[in-house]
């Protein structure tokens, strides 16, 4: 048979299978092969009448190395699932499912989700599967476009607010991308808002740890554009927020990447983009849109009703399921255990990822500061005039969440996740980071707090009043493979001279430990003036903490 009778066979089923969805196109699938066509293999089972009609079609992938079965797309197809008429479902399944285990040395295969928790009774009448699947049943949130609902939805007042704010910083557009120009121009942003949030939130970065994920993305936008569907709100002409998604039939589009800049986080982006999408769609002639399974607070939010869809593991062997279910039941009953006596599984896992961070230098830095320890503080101030002596670095990027995430822990008390976690929920309350990058690493950055009324000083755990008009630049730090380059007096003038542009700003705040002396030198040579210390003294565990007088008044200090 041809290739073109091929495709056309295939698209014919796809499209009269009434639980088929988007992940099992063939533009949707062939791009995947396309594009991890050097990390899997192609899997393909179908069956055919003696007419020559397909009457069903199992679109896999093999992993020689880590000899896994797996579904085309893997974790990038939303939904798993076989292809074929319900008549035909079981008997094809039977025949896939013997000759799969005859030609592979796979262990499990996972549906990520079945797109109707009703398909694993089709599974369960599968001679040879009845007793090797293990599934649960999951709550699918869906937001039924209507109409009334949208409108409403636009006329509240916290909304009809957040627009109007948004409109003053510039022109907002929304609109959905169809060329590949649009796309290479604002696809780059769009990962890093992706990446950085999910990196901060979900310990992971999809983009960054899978090289070939961009590819793909471009791949499938350029040959799938009925299927791929990409929408972005624009300020001034700049990406803002995006949704990537997949379309099934005419009437359904799957939530899949959903970004939004941390630095608009105060006027809710990524609510207004899902807020336009949806009035776009139904003015499309769409009808729902499926948020997907998963608990996140957001889906609620948009969510006016609900179905059921499945997680399966279909086990090679059935002695494999039984011995993973006994394993589950005793983790269940410890989890259970646990919770009677307070502990619950959060804290566990931090408590186990604490331990295997843990270094004998660090943990003996730990004791010997229980033990005895003292600090102080000093606390310097610059005014406008300190601005009028530096000048601005076209090499220090401002609030580049490519730079952030190209960081990578030079202490053994440092961790990507908390850095990520910390850096996005500093963004989102207005504060800016200023960083330098060098050879794809984050060599050196650090932060401005704009319009504060006091500051916390973390390492004496004190905090003191400010005037009014202050920022504080504080928690710079340079990696160790690139100190001695002079990267903190390049980034701390040109923070400077950033802290003063802004035109409230009055007085300039920062700190430095008492004993780092090259610190100190670098502040007072550029202007700034010693105001007092704060000081904490530690012994076996008991703390004393105080403060030279200027701070110790209930106002802040004027000049």
């Amino acid at each position: 048979m041809s290739e073109s009778r091929v495709l056309a066979a295939w698209r014919a089923l796809w499209e009269s299978c009434p639980h088929a969805t988007g992940f099992q196109s063939p533009a949707f699938v062939l791009a995947w092969y396309e594009t991890y066509k050097s990390v899997y293999q192609p899997v393909v089972a179908w069956s055919m009448s003696e007419s020559g009609e397909l009457l069903g079609l199992w679109l896999l992938s093999f992993h020689p190395a880590r000899r896994e079965l797996v579904h085309a797309g893997a974790h990038q197809a939303e939904y798993h699932v076989w292809l074929a008429l319900p008549a035909s479902g079981a008997v094809f399944l039977e025949s896939a499912w013997a000759r799969l285990q005859q030609e592979l040395p796979f262990k499990t295969l996972r549906f990520k989700y079945l797109p109707a928790a009703s398909l694993v009774d089709t599974l369960r009448a599968v001679a040879g599967m009845e007793n090797r699947i293990a599934f649960r049943v999951r709550t699918r949130a869906l937001a039924k476009l209507d109409a009334a609902e949208i409108k409403a939805s636009f006329a509240k007042k916290s909304n009809k607010s957040r627009f109007n704010r948004l409109k003053r910083l510039g022109a907002l557009e929304f609109r959905r991308l169809t060329g590949l120009e649009d796309f290479e121009q604002v696809f780059d942003d769009l990962v890093a808002f992706y990446d950085f949030r999910q990196g901060a939130v979900n310990r992971t970065t999809p983009f960054r740890d899978d090289p070939l994920k961009r590819m793909f993305c471009k791949t499938l936008f350029r040959t799938a554009p009925h299927e791929t569907h990409l929408t972005v709100t624009f300020l001034g002409g700049r990406a803002i927020a995006a949704h990537w998604g997949t379309v099934s039939g005419t009437t359904t589009l799957h939530v899949g990447m959903t970004a939004y800049s941390p630095l608009l986080a105060e006027h809710s982006p990524g609510k207004l983009h899902i807020m336009q999408l949806s009035d776009y769609l139904l003015k499309d002639g769409m009808e729902v849109l499926d948020l997907t399974p998963g608990g996140d607070p957001w889906k609620e939010r948009f969510a006016n009703s609900q179905d059921q869809v499945a997680e399966v593991l279909l086990y090679r062997s059935a002695f494999a399921r039984i011995r993973d279910d006994a394993l589950e039941r005793m983790l269940e009953g410890s989890k259970r255990r646990a919770a009677k006596v307070g502990v619950q599984p959060a804290d566990i896992r931090r408590m186990v990822v604490t331990l295997r961070r843990a270094r004998p230098s660090a943990v003996l830095r730990k004791v010997s500061r229980w033990a005895h320890e003292k600090c102080e503080v000093r606390v310097y101030r610059g005014n406008r005039d300190v601005a009028t002596r530096v000048g601005h670095d076209a090499r220090i990027a401002a609030n580049s969440l490519a730079d952030l995430l190209c960081f990578e822990p030079g202490e053994s008390w440092q961790s990507r996740d908390a850095f990520l976690s910390s850096a996005l929920a500093r963004l989102e309350r207005g504060e800016s980071v200023y960083t330098i990058c060098l050879d794809g690493r984050l060599a050196h950055y650090e932060w401005i707090a704009p319009r504060l009324t006091e500051s916390f000083i973390t390492e004496v755990q004190q905090r003191i009043a400010l005037p009014a008009g202050s920022v504080a630049l504080y928690d710079a730090y340079t990696h160790p493979d690139f100190r001695g380059r002079g990267l903190f007096r390049r980034a701390l003038r040109h923070t400077l001279r950033e802290a003063f542009a802004i035109g409230t700003t009055q007085y300039a705040y920062i700190t430095a430990v008492a004993d780092n002396l090259a610190s100190r030198h670098l502040i007072e040579s550029l202007g700034f003036e010693y105001q007092g210390s704060l000081y904490l003294k530690r012994r076996l565990g008991m703390e004393s903490k105080w403060a030279d007088p200027v701070f110790e008044k209930k106002e802040a200090p004027h000049a």
